[in-house]
């Protein structure tokens, strides 16, 4: 049988020998095991309810359906204090109707709010946060309110982007993914974002205007991300291959393309320099104006 500790079941602790607190463990969240020709899994959702399920096989795509269920009805099955309720409701009818995400946040939690991505096998990780959305692509994005802090996951790669005011949060939410990718392309359970004094010392806007004329011979297809994923990683092409899931031969024809449209020689560290700031002022740009 296989046993999982941690997520959103976590926090009840089970007593060993005779409850001395010494013998004290994480409760397993989800266990699972094959008899005969069927497959059982079961899955803690409170400390008093569970989710279980028996599949006569097992799809490659099973670990998903099954997180996602897990996180749906832990949300709807968590006990919850009236008042937190009536908030996230208020909150979500706000959203819908149009209202700011300045306005929307201060009823889910104070500022400053960190976007967590992740990425792993099993139930979804909360970090003890109710405000948790799965993508169709298997990534978990987690919104943390001041006070809270993400931490390594058994089985989880996270990204984490800076605290941020609600404004700010596209911002932060795309720091995240990039957080997640170098966390995944170095293998690190956590990666934070670090954030860069220089783009304090320039006018946003006169930033982007710049990064506009400079990037624009690269169009709007693969080749920006890439160039911005390659010199995040130093110019590593495994690595920049892992992180975006595609062969090292294509890395290095999108380079390679780069430099030609840009006409520029990318092993130059001043030219490099360059086009990551003009990349991190782009992107900065387009987030605010989400």
């Amino acid at each position: 049988p296989e046993v999982a500790y941690g997520g959103p079941g976590a926090a009840p602790m089970v007593s060993g020998r005779g409850g001395s607190g010494e013998s004290l463990r994480p409760r397993p969240v989800s266990a699972s095991d094959t008899v005969g020709s069927a497959h059982l899994s079961a899955y803690a959702l409170t400390t008093r309810a569970s989710l279980a399920i028996a599949t006569p096989y097992r799809e490659p795509g099973d670990h998903t359906i099954a997180g996602v269920a897990v996180v749906l009805l832990s949300l709807l099955t968590a006990e919850r204090q009236g008042a937190d309720e009536s908030a996230r409701s208020s909150a979500l009818v706000r959203m819908l109707l149009g209202a700011e995400a300045a306005e929307v946040a201060p009823l889910l939690g104070d500022a400053p709010w960190t976007v967590v991505h992740a990425h792993g096998e099993g139930p979804p990780p909360t970090l003890g946060s109710p405000l948790v959305d799965v993508q169709p692509d298997g990534t978990v994005r987690i919104l943390l309110p001041a006070g809270q802090e993400p931490a390594p996951q058994p089985g989880w790669t996270l990204g984490a982007g800076a605290p941020s005011q609600p404004h700010r949060l596209p911002v932060a939410d795309a720091e995240a993914a990039r957080a997640l990718h170098r966390a995944e392309a170095t293998r690190t359970a956590l990666v934070r974002h670090r954030g860069s004094g220089l783009a304090a010392l320039t006018d946003p806007d006169e930033a982007a205007a710049y990064a506009r004329e400079l990037l624009t011979p690269l169009g709007g297809g693969p080749l920006p991300g890439t160039l911005r994923t390659w010199l995040a990683l130093h110019g590593s092409w495994d690595r920049t291959a892992v992180a975006l899931a595609v062969h090292r031969n294509t890395v290095r024809q999108r380079i390679a393309r780069c430099a030609a449209l840009l006409d520029a020689d990318l092993d130059d560290m001043d030219v490099r320099t360059e086009l990551w700031f003009a990349l991190r002022s782009a992107e900065a740009h387009s987030g605010h104006k989400e």
